[in-house]
């Protein structure tokens, strides 16, 4: 009896963590969401500014008084903001961060392997960025669709872990 109670526990444990099929792993799901934030706190992205965190890259002032951030810049701004607590970057999704002339543009958490089908972008802080399926019907995983496709076809996306890309 003890050995079936304990086998019928493992199961649940097991179920519990791996995501049904077609399906984002939960814990997936909230490191993506808690990688785009943390890279746009570090990068000054959205309106993290406005929240007193202050980024690591200077982008001086509004307007004229405005710097550009270079890529370099950017990257090591980014990795020192990814160095650890995301096991799953690399194995389960990648970060591309789409870059203008005058510095980064946005924050995509793209799925690899087994997430390969899902999705989140950078968004406002009172707002979760949730992962969405990729070039679903929905106007979100629609827009996800469309910057990952931005982010594939700009030579000057910057990719984390570096060289590893998630492009259909």
């Amino acid at each position: 009896m003890t050995a079936i109670v304990m086998l019928m526990a493992t199961l649940a444990a097991t179920q519990g963590a791996t995501p049904a099929r077609g399906k984002l792993a939960p814990e997936t799901s909230k490191e993506m969401q808690a990688a785009i934030v943390a890279v746009n706190k570090a990068l000054g992205l959205e309106s993290w500014p406005m929240h007193n965190i202050k980024p690591c890259v200077d982008r001086g002032g509004q307007g004229i008084t405005a710097k550009d951030v270079t890529p370099e810049e950017t990257r090591k701004c980014a990795e020192s903001a990814i160095t650890s607590g995301f096991p799953e970057l690399g194995k389960s999704f990648v970060l591309a961060i789409p870059m203008a002339s005058i510095g980064p543009v946005t924050v995509l958490a793209l799925g690899i392997g087994d997430s390969a089908a899902w999705g989140a972008y950078s968004c406002d802080p009172e707002r979760k960025c949730l992962p969405v399926k990729i070039g679903g019907t929905a106007k979100w995983s629609k827009r996800v669709a469309e910057r990952q496709q931005k982010a594939c076809a700009e030579t000057t996306t910057l990719w984390f872990p570096a060289g590893q890309k998630a492009c259909p």
